[in-house]
């Protein structure tokens, strides 16, 4: 029998770990529109383009049409100034008397904590540019009527409903799975139930998302379209000795550089400075 040939370095190995474990970990980067592509070395800021569109004429048989107006160019930007490190160091004498892989438990807590941080970042942007908050300024839990309101928002401002997602606090998941509308199917005219194994599955169609990152009594609808996200640095991870540590004493670093923004600023029926892509219940 032949032995295993491991092609994988080391290093490589852990770069796997680190980007695994923050994917993981930020969970609402898929609620965003990812547009690291356009993060090129040189660049501190991405630029997406918007364009406006045509007003169609009616034109009389026989009578020349006059020209449309022409396309307005403008666009949104992600600033790529999110620069996060972890730094931490080890003496070597605790990882050899340690009963744990230290080290890979170490950087796989730092991916982690980079990943919350990558949430708490999309969390703060979507609580700056909603363009509507259910509730004002007034705390108050979750309803029906402030769900169909929010999906209301985003389909008079041409959101792809298939693309949209339902972010919730652990209280209002608790408050939504209280309310007879998405406990009980009889209440829908039929067809399964929307809660599958104890978790809400879908609202009205929406796929709903439990995140501990939000503060209570908070939620957010959002169409990726309203937000985006760029990694101009991918999570990477980097040893150096340390010998203030001891002979075999490590410092270890783990990093990333990106950015993050509302999209469609002032479009639609949205104030300035608001997506009409995203909403809120927030406290």
């Amino acid at each position: 029998m032949a032995a295993n040939n491991l092609v994988n370095t080391k290093a490589e190995l852990i770069a796997a770990l680190v980007q695994r474990e923050l994917l993981e970990s930020a969970s609402l980067v898929s609620c965003v529109g990812d547009y690291s592509s356009l993060a090129m070395k040189g660049f501190n800021q991405v630029s997406i383009p918007k364009l406006s569109s045509f007003t169609v004429q009616d034109r009389a048989f026989g009578a020349p049409a006059s020209e449309s107006s022409p396309l307005t160019d403008s666009k949104d930007t992600i600033d790529l100034n999110k620069n996060k490190i972890v730094l931490f160091g080890y003496d070597s004498h605790d990882e050899m008397q340690s009963s744990i892989d230290y080290m890979a438990n170490a950087i796989s807590r730092a991916a982690r904590a980079h990943g919350r941080q990558v949430n708490s970042d999309i969390i703060t942007e979507w609580e700056a540019v909603a363009d509507l908050s259910v509730n004002g300024a007034t705390p108050a839990d979750i309803t029906v009527s402030d769900i169909l309101d929010m999906r209301e928002k985003l389909i008079s401002n041409f959101a792809d409903m298939s693309t949209v997602k339902f972010i919730v606090a652990a209280d209002q998941e608790k408050v939504l799975l209280g309310l007879p509308e998405f406990s009980r199917y009889d209440y829908r005219g039929g067809g399964a139930s929307p809660i599958v194994n104890g978790t809400i599955g879908f609202v009205y169609g929406i796929p709903c998302i439990l995140n501990q990152q939000l503060k209570a009594q908070q939620a957010f609808m959002v169409a990726p379209e309203g937000s985006g996200i760029a990694f101009q640095k991918a999570p990477a991870v980097a040893e150096d000795t340390d010998l203030r540590y001891g002979t075999g004493g490590k410092q270890v670093a783990v990093d990333q550089l990106y950015g993050v923004n509302g999209l469609q600023l002032g479009e639609g029926d949205a104030a300035a400075g608001k997506s009409p892509l995203i909403c809120k219940l927030t406290d």
